[in-house]
């Protein structure tokens, strides 16, 4: 694995957490991959590439924006994410959905052009990332545009302090590994974007209150997120001991929110 990832494995976190991920993505992350694709204002007949695809949020609803007449394709390396996309699609009689398990640094530049592309919570999952830009771009046909989402310097706070912080206690030396954290800054995303050659770039940054109804919620979202990758480094009693202190923290400190933040970046071809 990578330096810049430090050995986060998004592929095998993902695959081993995807139905974790799919239920608690409903109710804290999913809205970011759906505004994603609203802000990129995809319309009936557009071919779309959403990349990561994850559990099919954003792909559905593209694909729902683009018939009749247009097609989405969906591509995500976590195959486990990939199954629950298919289900979805399914699920919503949709027929003009093609998904595949591929690695999106990697994609082939020869295939039909696309009129847009999402890629939403995925680019700082790329060793290079304005390389994974430049590749997107070139999958557009001229006029496409290109839409990215990244949590910004909030994420689910106050409670990831918390987490964190609490982790350090029980387990010093052990790092808690925050690959989204590379994009944070709004400085270092549009410097992204400038080293991929992408002058012309709109970001927009949301702060977003998500209601936590109990500390099951919080669990759901450690599991369910990359922050699981924290607890499988942890022996059993450990991890207990972690969840077991989040919780009183909830009850003691009456948290009964989170608050998130996200950049949406919407930008067209390279320069």
């Amino acid at each position: 694995m990578s330096e810049a990832l430090k050995g986060f494995d998004p592929k095998s976190i993902y695959d081993e957490a995807s139905r974790d991920y799919e239920d608690a993505a409903r109710d804290f992350w999913q809205y970011i991959s759906l505004r994603t694709v609203e802000r990129l204002g995809v319309r009936a007949g557009e071919r779309v590439l959403d990349v990561p695809c994850g559990s099919g949020a954003s792909l559905v609803l593209a694909a729902e924006r683009v018939s009749p007449g247009g097609t989405v394709v969906g591509i995500d390396y976590a195959e486990q994410m990939v199954v629950i996309a298919r289900e979805k699609a399914l699920s919503a009689g949709l027929a003009n959905v093609e998904l595949s398990v591929a690695d999106m640094t990697t994609l082939d530049s020869n295939q039909e052009p696309f009129d847009a592309v999402v890629c939403s919570l995925g680019l700082f999952f790329a060793d290079d990332m304005p390389g994974l830009l430049r590749s997107l771009c070139d999958l557009l046909r001229p006029g496409g545009r290109i839409g990215v989402a990244v949590f910004g310097e909030l994420v689910f706070d106050p409670m990831r302090q918390v987490f964190v912080e609490t982790v350090a206690e029980l387990a010093p030396g052990l790092e808690v590994l925050q690959p989204w954290r590379r994009t944070e800054d709004l400085s270092v995303l549009r410097g992204v974007f400038e080293a991929a050659g992408i002058a012309d770039v709109d970001i927009v940054t949301d702060d977003d209150r998500l209601p936590l109804r109990s500390p099951d919620d919080w669990w759901r979202i450690i599991m369910g997120s990359g922050f699981r990758r924290t607890i499988a480094a942890l022996d059993d009693s450990t991890a207990g001991e972690l969840r077991k202190r989040c919780d009183a923290c909830i009850a003691e400190n009456a948290i009964d929110h989170i608050v998130s933040r996200t950049h949406y970046a919407v930008a067209g071809a390279k320069t």
